[in-house]
């Protein structure tokens, strides 16, 4: 399967449209005080968003489409490769759809990655809010193993679940 052609607007800024007419915005954006205590990773590490900015009247529910994820994936991935530089994606939670995200994003790494992305999953606790997150990184980063460190490091502080925790959130049915 082909990704949709999508237009690159900057180094960081990509829109595609879809097979059903809906368009999407995928950015990539400064996520380096997350990193503040690794100064030698803080200003190499960027949080990713994919946003639904357009779709057709009538209809209220994004159909099945690999496409998308074919093309998500892709763009992850040649960001990744031409960069020493490493992808924190946030599932959103301010509509309690944190699980269907994690899950739908983590299957896309499942599915379309080809072996030279590292998806690491996992959560923060804040208050009573779970923030379901993941880092991607290249296979061949010089620095894989020191932002493995550090995220382990900043997740671990804020209660990170084991790796059975996350597989049961996403094969829970319940979202």
């Amino acid at each position: 399967m082909q990704p949709y052609n999508y237009i690159t607007y900057k180094p960081d800024y990509y829109t595609f449209v879809t097979a059903y007419k809906y368009e999407y915005h995928c950015y990539f954006y400064d996520f380096s005080a997350a990193f503040s205590e690794y100064p030698e990773l803080a200003p190499k590490v960027f949080g990713f968003n994919l946003d639904l900015v357009f779709k057709p009247e009538g209809l209220t529910r994004v159909p099945p489409d690999p496409g998308i994820a074919v093309t998500v994936t892709n763009i992850l991935k040649t960001f990744l490769s031409k960069n020493e530089n490493a992808v924190i994606y946030i599932c959103d939670y301010s509509d309690n759809r944190e699980k269907a995200r994690f899950y739908t994003f983590t299957n896309w790494f499942r599915r379309f990655n080809d072996g030279s992305v590292v998806h690491l999953k996992g959560m923060i606790r804040a208050g009573e809010t779970t923030i379901l997150n993941a880092m991607l990184i290249n296979r061949e980063n010089p620095l894989l193993n020191d932002f493995i460190e550090a995220y382990e490091i900043l997740t671990g502080i804020y209660t990170k679940p084991d790796n059975d925790y996350l597989d049961n959130i996403l094969n829970d049915g319940d979202w």
